[in-house]
């Protein structure tokens, strides 16, 4: 791939190539993909695939709209992480805050609108257009991937409705006009795709319909949940690396 052939000078976009280093091989489960360039930003990014050039724009999503200063805990979260890499102990924790998915839904639909706008923007002429966001440390919605849901004994329908209003919520606003082909998120290798106007060209993995009836049926009270978001390191047992399964407390 031509973005780690030719790595950017400039710092950010470096972080932002390895960033998106889990979407490229994530995505190549469903597609072949012939290379990743960096555009004239905006967009950030050149996908081409089967000849066809994709523009891609790369975003990571808050928990909720900051005001003054934007995410100011992500720069405390790189500190952190130094600190913790430079002083290991058996388990350290950064807290992010709390917040609640009514307060996220509404940061991500205020994103999305800053990145529909940005479009107009664009230096690059792509017959295609995707917007990728990045579940990372801090941000929301990581229930929605199986690998980070988190399910309470003895109330399972609960928090199935809960992921289904969550999933519908930001389905909705997906739905909104934009000139997207898909907006992505993405955890990990993990992608949740939102393909535009009903259309999915590439055939990626999406949604059950039952899951957004579900979710359209659920009650708003549970865009009252949320709760502390947390990120952690903890050094695995040998049995845990062979394994895989750990507990994080």
């Amino acid at each position: 791939m031509s973005v780690y052939r030719k790595p950017s000078s400039d710092l950010k976009r470096a972080q932002e190539a390895e960033e998106i280093i889990p979407f490229v091989l994530g995505l190549q489960n469903y597609l072949s993909l012939d290379d990743v360039e960096f555009a004239a930003d905006p967009p950030d990014f050149i996908f081409s695939i089967a000849g066809k050039r994709i523009g891609v724009e790369l975003t990571d999503l808050d928990p909720k709209d900051f005001v003054k200063g934007g995410y100011l805990r992500r720069g405390k979260f790189k500190l952190w992480k130094k600190e913790a890499k430079d002083n290991p102990q058996p388990y350290q924790e950064f807290s992010w805050g709390n917040f609640s998915d009514r307060e996220s839904l509404g940061a991500f639909n205020r994103q999305f609108d800053e990145k529909r706008e940005k479009v107009k923007k664009w230096k690059e002429n792509c017959p295609e257009k995707w917007l990728v966001a990045h579940v990372a440390g801090g941000s929301p919605f990581g229930e929605i991937f199986p690998a980070r849901e988190k399910i309470t004994p003895g109330k399972e329908e609960a928090c199935a409705d809960h992921k289904a209003k969550l999933i519908y919520s930001l389905f909705s606003i997906c739905q909104k006009p934009h000139p997207f082909d898909y907006v992505i998120l993405f955890c990990g290798q993990n992608l949740f795709p939102f393909p535009a106007n009903g259309k999915n060209p590439h055939k990626l993995p999406f949604t059950k319909p039952e899951v957004l009836d579900r979710g359209a049926k659920a009650s708003d009270e549970f865009l009252d949940w949320g709760g502390e978001l947390k990120s952690f390191r903890k050094q695995l047992s040998l049995n845990e690396i062979k394994t895989g399964e750990f507990d994080p407390l």
